[in-house]
C-alpha cells in the first residue's frame, strides 16, 4: 500500500517553537500601544500589569531563567532592603507616605515576593513538565493543620481569613516546590545556586555600604550582615555548607572547598552561634558517616592535613572574632533574649499543650511594645519546635517534624549514597538548629528546603537514567508467571 506523502505537514511546521510566544506578544503589545494612545490615563494604571504579563510569558519558556531570579533574589536580600525603605521613610518624616500606609504596604511587599515566587516557579513546572511522584509530607501536615485552625481552633476565630491565608503561604512555601517535577538541569541549578545565595550578600552588602546608605556591619552589635541581619546570613550560609559539601563529594572538585571556605568567612564574620554549631555538627557527621566509597580515607587524610594551614591562615582570625561572642566579655552565656521569649511559649502551650491554637498564633504570644521585647529587636520564638507546639500543638508538632523527616529520610533511599549520606546528616543538623533559630518560617528555611527538594530529586533523575540501571519494578499481572529478578518496567525520562 503506497504511504501518503507528508510534504504539506512538513510546510505547516515552519515557525521555531522559540518564536511562538512571540505571535502573541507582538499582536497584545500593538493592541496596547493603540489603548496606549486613545486612553492614556487608564494605561498608565495598567503598567505594572502589562509589564508582568510578557515577563511572566518569558520566564515561563524559560524556567532556568525563573531560577536564576529566584537565587538572586534571596542573595540581594530584596525583603530586607524594602523593609529598611519602609523603615527609612517614617524614621525620615515622610508624613504622608507613613499615613498612607504606604511605608508598611512596601515591607509587606518584600516579605511576600520572596514567599511566593516558590509558588510561581512550583506552578510552572507543574504546567511544564507534570507533577513529582513523591509525597510531599509536610505540605500535607501543614495544608491539615490549616483546615483545623479555620474551622475549630481559636485562630479561626481571632484573625481574618485573608490573614490565615498568608500564614499558611508562609509555613508551606520551604516545601511547595516538591510538588514539581523538573529537569535535572534545574535542579541541579539550584543545588548549586544555593551556595552563592550568601556570597552575592555579603559581596553587594560591602559594595552598598561604600557608596549608599547601607550598613554591611550593625552599627548597634557590630555584626556583619551583608544585605540582610547577620541571623539570615548565618542561616543562608548553613545551606550553602550543606551544598558545598555535596558537590564536594559528588566529584571532589577543589573549587567547592574555596567556595566553602568563603562561606565559612562569613559565617564567622556574623558571630552567629547556633548555625555555627550546627555546621559543626553536619561536618563532624558527614566525617564520621561517610564509608570509603563515597569519601576515602586517603582524600580525609589529604584534606586535614593539606588544609590545616591554610585554613588557620585564612579563617583563624575570623574564627576568634566570633568565638569572642561564644564566650562573652564577662566570661557568662549570653542567650541573646531566648530566655525572655521562651516562657512566653511554655505558658501558652502549658494552657493549650495537645492542639494548640491554630497557624500563626505564635505571633501573638509575645507583645513587641513589651521593653524587654524591643531591648532585644525581636519577637520571634527561636525555636521552632515551641512555635509550633503553639501554633498546632504537640500533636501538630510532631506530625509536621515527623512529616519531614519521612519525607527526606524516606525520598534518600531512591537517590545515590552520597546523596543519602550528605542529606540524612544534614536533616539531622537542621532538626538541631530547628531548636534554636526560625528555620521554617524564615526565608532561610525556603532556600535551605529548596536545596533538600532539588537535591533529592536530581540525584533521583540520575540513578533512573543511569547506564545500567535496574527497571522500575512494576507488579505482575494477574495470571503471568513473575519474571526472574522481580520484573521490569519503564524507566523514568529526565
Amino acid at each position: 500500500m503506497r504511504r501518503p506523502a507528508r510534504h504539506n505537514a512538513t510546510r505547516m511546521r515552519s515557525v521555531p517553537s522559540t518564536l511562538r510566544p512571540w505571535l502573541l506578544i507582538l499582536p497584545v503589545g500593538a493592541a496596547l500601544l493603540g489603548a496606549a494612545i486613545a486612553a492614556p490615563e487608564i494605561t498608565i494604571r495598567l503598567v505594572p500589569l502589562l509589564i508582568l504579563i510578557p515577563a511572566a510569558l518569558l520566564l515561563y519558556e524559560y524556567p532556568l531563567a525563573f531560577a536564576v531570579l529566584l537565587v538572586a533574589t534571596y542573595g540581594l536580600g530584596v525583603d530586607f532592603e524594602l523593609a529598611r525603605m519602609a523603615s527609612s521613610a517614617v524614621r525620615d518624616g515622610t508624613e504622608e507616605a507613613a499615613a498612607s500606609g504606604a511605608s508598611e504596604g512596601l515591607g509587606a511587599l518584600g516579605a511576600a515576593v520572596v514567599k511566593v515566587m516558590p509558588f510561581v516557579l512550583a506552578a510552572m513546572l507543574t504546567v511544564r513538565y507534570g507533577f513529582a511522584s513523591a509525597v510531599n509530607w509536610p505540605f500535607l501536615a501543614f495544608a491539615a493543620i490549616a483546615a483545623t485552625s479555620i474551622v475549630v481552633l481559636p485562630m479561626g476565630r481571632v484573625v481574618d481569613l485573608p490573614e490565615m491565608v498568608r500564614s499558611f503561604l508562609g509555613s508551606t512555601a520551604p516545601f511547595v516546590l516538591a510538588f514539581a517535577a523538573a529537569p535535572r538541569r534545574l535542579w541541579s541549578l539550584l543545588c548549586k545556586g544555593v551556595v552563592a545565595v550568601p556570597l552575592v550578600s555579603a559581596a553587594v552588602g560591602v559594595l552598598y555600604d561604600l557608596i549608599g546608605p547601607h550598613f554591611a556591619v550593625d552599627p548597634i552589635y557590630g555584626r556583619f550582615q551583608g544585605m540582610h541581619s547577620a541571623p539570615f546570613l548565618a542561616g543562608f550560609v548553613v545551606t550553602a555548607i550543606f551544598a558545598c559539601t555535596l558537590e564536594y563529594l559528588r566529584g571532589f572538585r577543589p573549587i567547592w572547598l574555596v567556595l566553602g571556605a568563603a562561606n565559612l568567612l562569613v559565617l564567622f564574620a556574623t558571630q552567629a552561634r547556633a548555625p555555627t554549631t550546627t555546621v559543626a555538627l553536619f561536618l563532624l557527621l558527614v566525617f564520621i558517616a561517610a564509608r570509603d566509597r563515597i569519601f576515602p580515607l586517603r582524600r580525609k587524610a589529604d584534606l586535614v592535613m593539606g588544609g590545616m594551614l591554610p585554613g588557620l591562615i585564612v579563617l583563624g582570625p575570623a574564627f576568634l572574632y566570633a568565638l569572642d561572642r561564644f564566650i562573652g566579655s564577662d566570661g557568662e552565656f549570653n542567650y541573646s533574649g531566648r530566655d525572655v521569649i521562651w516562657p512566653y511559649f511554655v505558658d501558652a502551650i502549658e494552657a493549650r499543650p495537645l492542639f494548640g491554637y491554630g497557624l500563626g498564633a505564635g505571633k501573638l504570644i509575645v507583645d513587641p511594645d513589651d521593653p524587654q521585647i524591643r531591648l532585644i529587636r525581636s519577637n520571634a520564638a527561636h525555636n521552632e519546635y515551641l512555635r509550633l507546639a503553639v501554633d498546632a500543638g504537640v500533636v501538630g508538632c510532631a506530625a509536621i517534624f515527623a512529616g519531614i523527616v519521612a519525607w527526606i529520610w524516606g525520598g534518600t533511599r531512591r537517590t545515590a549514597r552520597t546523596e543519602r549520606v550528605v542529606l540524612r546528616c544534614a536533616l539531622v543538623a537542621a532538626l538541631f538548629h530547628a531548636a534554636f533559630d526560625n528555620v521554617l518560617i524564615a526565608t532561610t528555611g525556603v532556600v535551605q528546603f529548596i536545596w533538600f527538594t532539588a537535591a533529592m530529586a536530581r540525584s533521583r533523575l540520575e540513578v533512573r537514567t543511569a547506564p545500567g540501571a535496574a527497571p522500575l519494578p512494576s507488579r505482575p499481572r494477574r495470571g503471568a508467571p513473575a519474571a526472574a529478578g522481580g520484573g521490569g518496567g519503564r524507566r523514568g525520562a529526565a
